[in-house]
């Protein structure tokens, strides 16, 4: 690697923290007037406007207004809620409006707009794999979206970050192929991401052979092969001196006297095998949904999940205030847990939880 090409990479690293600290103060989207998308209400405009302007304080009044005028539960109520993420005055205010979109209206047209911009809230905190976990929700849980190539240039932000070149220019080149020709904005920065890749071998690696196995590629002469009888241990029993006849001898053999049933050495029972999770004594596991700065965040987050019926809670008594759901014996249950919630498209990991 040249030394002009570090220094271009470590003033690459430098812009890109910049960008990032502007992004958590303005909380105004990259690509949004590039994106596929519904139409937006107009007054969602001009709240966008007033904010870029610099006359927030009436921006985000206007939102809110839209807010209150929209029933609960309906895509309205979620759309207006999606705009005061996007027109938030802090970054803890927009990702708790998206956390909301995800977990209480996974079927509005701006969920998946919600986890990119999640995953972008934790590359600012370099939390690269809680960025992935959301992209990974988006392409698991949105197979079809149009959002795809957009999420796999910021798929591949993130293990550029973790230094995962394999990673990383995989997501490019399947951002590039998801990507079409008129999203000229969003080609040329996947395209910029995609020239560290030169050079880098995308092809997958060939999986070793077990022992006795043959190596892939290799003929396959198994089916030649001579079966070899099955060679057993002889029993007690069995093990016994033949007396074979010497030359001008009769020949006789000795018979090997009987060995009682009861001396024949038996093999003791297999027990079962005990659970690891249960070999702690006292430990105890839950799903942590999400994390927060402000306890008053954390705990609006709990009043929604016991709204749906989760035995939900804040864990610590200093930030990080941490969402968790459930106390639960062994990780095994835990894990059942965590992918239930995620079928209901509520995200989560399994952590071990305290005790008291």
């Amino acid at each position: 690697m040249t030394e002009a090409l570090q220094r271009n990479r470590l003033e690459s690293s430098r812009m890109s923290k910049l960008f990032w600290i502007a992004l958590i103060a303005t909380m105004i989207p990259a690509f949004s007037n590039a994106q596929e998308g519904p139409i937006v209400n107009p007054v969602y405009k001009k709240a966008q406007t007033l904010v870029n302007d610099g006359n927030a304080t009436a921006g985000r009044a206007l939102v809110d207004s839209m807010v209150a005028a929209a029933a609960q539960g309906s895509n309205e109520y979620a759309e207006a809620v999606y705009w005061r993420a996007v027109l938030a005055g802090t970054a803890a205010e927009a990702e708790m409006d998206y956390r909301r979109i995800v977990v209480d209206y996974p079927r509005s047209p701006r969920a998946e707009d919600a986890l990119i911009r999640l995953a972008q809230l934790e590359i600012a905190r370099a939390n690269y794999d809680g960025a992935l976990r959301h992209l990974n929700l988006l392409v698991t849980d949105y197979p079809q979206s149009p959002s795809r190539g957009r999420a796999g240039y910021w798929i591949a932000r993130a293990f550029f970050e973790k230094n995962d070149l394999r990673g990383a220019c995989t997501a490019t080149a399947d951002a590039l192929a998801r990507t079409s020709e008129d999203d000229a904005e969003l080609r040329n920065q996947i395209t910029y991401l995609n020239q560290r890749c030169a050079g880098v071998d995308l092809t997958p690696p060939v999986p070793t052979a077990a022992v006795g196995q043959p190596s892939p590629g290799a003929p396959d002469t198994t089916a030649k092969a001579i079966p070899t009888p099955m060679v057993r241990e002889k029993s007690a029993a069995e093990n016994v001196k033949v007396d074979r006849p010497t030359e001008n001898a009769p020949t006789s053999i000795t018979k090997p006297r009987p060995v009682e049933s009861s001396k024949i050495e038996k093999p003791s029972a297999v027990k079962p095998p005990v659970e690891t999770a249960k070999a702690t004594e006292g430990t105890v596991y839950s799903v942590q949904i999400a994390a927060y700065n402000v306890k008053s965040q954390a705990l609006a987050m709990v009043a929604k999940l016991k709204k749906r019926g989760y035995e939900a809670r804040v864990d610590g008594s200093v930030a990080p205030f941490r969402v968790r759901i459930g106390k639960y014996a062994t990780q095994s249950q835990a894990s059942a847990v965590q992918r239930s919630l995620k079928a209901k498209q509520i995200t989560g990991f399994v952590v071990q939880a305290e005790t008291q």
